[in-house]
C-alpha cells in the first residue's frame, strides 16, 4: 500500500474526528442552553441573550396583577425587568357608529406606535340599520401602551365583554438565544476546518455539515425573532357591534283567581269562540244565500206563469 493512501486515510480520519468533536460541542451547548433556560425560569429576573439575527431578548413588559379588584380584569402596569411576557386581549364593544369606532381604533393603534394587523367588517346584518353593523379589528401595539389602548377602545360605546392574558416566555427566549450562540460557534469551527482541508472529499463533507448547521441557525433565529415580536407588540382583537334591539315587554302575570272567576272566564272564552265560529259560517254561506235569493224570484215567477197557462187550456 502506497504512502499517499496512508496520508489520505489519516486526513479523512482527522476530518471525521473534528466533525465528531464539533457535534459534541454543539450538543453540549444545547444541553447548557436547556440548563440556562431552567435557571432563567426559576430566577427572579434573568438577563436576555442577544444575537446578531434575532434581536434583543430581554424586553421589559408589565406583568399580570396578583389580585385584580372586583369587577375588573386588568394586568399590572409596572414592568418587571428582565422578563419576556406576551400580552393579548379580546374585547366586544357595543356602539351606535361601528364605522367611526373602527376608524378610531385604527388611529389609536397608529398614534401609539402600533399598526392594524387585520380587519373584517360586515354590513346589512341588522334590520333597519345602514352602514357597518359589525367590525372585527386586530391591533398590534407596544406592550407599554397595552393598558392605555384597551382603556380608550371602550370610550365610544359599552364594553360587553373583555378578556386579557399574559404569558411568560422568558425561558423560551433564553433557551433559543443560548442555542443560537452555540450553533454560531459550531459554524465558526467548521469554517476553520474548511480553510485547512485539502482533500476534495473532506471539503464536500464539511460543506454538507456547514449547510445543515446554517439552516438550523436560521430556523432558531426566526423563532427568537417571532418571540421578540410577540413580546414587544401586544395583540388586541376588538369587535364592534351595533346596540342590541330593545327586548319586547314581558306579558304581565295574571293575578290569582278563584274557581268561580276561572269558570266564568273560561265560559266567556268558550262563548266568544262559538260566536266567532258562527260568524265565520255565516260569512261563508252569505254569498250563496244571496245568489239563491236572486235566482229564486225568476224561477218562481216562471213556474206561476206556466201553471196559469195550463189552467186556461183546461177550461
Amino acid at each position: 500500500m502506497s504512502q499517499g493512501t496512508h496520508v489520505g486515510r489519516r486526513r479523512a480520519a482527522a476530518v471525521l474526528t473534528a466533525i465528531v468533536i464539533v457535534g459534541l460541542s454543539a450538543g453540549c451547548g444545547a444541553g447548557s442552553s436547556k440548563s440556562a433556560s431552567s435557571s432563567a425560569a426559576r430566577a427572579a429576573g434573568p438577563a436576555g441573550v442577544g444575537n446578531s439575527g434575532g434581536g434583543a431578548s430581554g424586553d421589559s413588559a408589565p406583568n399580570q396583577a396578583a389580585a385584580p379588584s372586583a369587577g375588573q380584569n386588568s394586568l399590572a402596569k409596572a414592568p418587571v425587568a428582565g422578563r419576556s411576557i406576551v400580552y393579548s386581549a379580546t374585547m366586544t364593544v357595543r356602539t351606535k357608529d361601528v364605522t367611526a369606532a373602527t376608524a378610531n381604533a385604527e388611529t389609536l393603534a397608529e398614534s401609539n406606535g402600533g399598526f392594524v394587523g387585520g380587519e373584517n367588517s360586515q354590513s346589512g346584518t341588522v334590520p333597519d340599520v345602514q352602514g357597518l353593523t359589525q367590525s372585527t379589528v386586530t391591533l398590534r401595539v407596544p406592550s407599554a401602551a397595552f393598558e392605555k389602548v384597551i382603556g380608550q377602545l371602550g370610550t365610544g360605546g359599552v364594553v360587553q365583554d373583555e378578556t386579557r392574558s399574559a404569558s411568560d416566555v422568558t425561558a423560551q427566549v433564553v433557551d433559543t438565544g443560548t442555542r443560537i450562540t452555540a450553533q454560531q460557534a459550531s459554524i465558526a469551527r467548521i469554517t476553520d476546518l474548511m480553510k485547512s482541508a485539502t482533500n476534495l472529499s473532506d471539503v464536500v463533507t464539511l460543506e454538507g455539515e456547514l449547510s445543515r448547521r446554517e439552516s438550523d441557525l436560521e430556523s432558531m433565529q426566526a423563532q427568537l425573532a417571532a418571540l421578540n415580536d410577540q413580546v414587544s407588540l401586544s395583540t388586541i382583537t376588538v369587535t364592534f357591534l351595533v346596540p342590541q334591539a330593545t327586548a319586547p315587554a314581558a306579558t304581565p302575570t295574571p293575578k290569582h283567581q278563584n274557581a268561580f272567576q276561572r269558570g266564568l272566564h273560561d265560559g266567556w272564552q268558550a262563548f266568544m269562540g262559538t260566536v266567532k265560529v258562527l260568524l265565520v259560517i255565516i260569512g261563508v254561506l252569505l254569498p250563496f244565500a244571496a245568489l239563491a235569493a236572486v235566482l229564486w224570484w225568476p224561477v218562481t215567477r216562471s213556474a206561476r206563469v206556466v201553471a196559469r197557462r195550463r189552467a186556461c187550456l183546461l177550461y
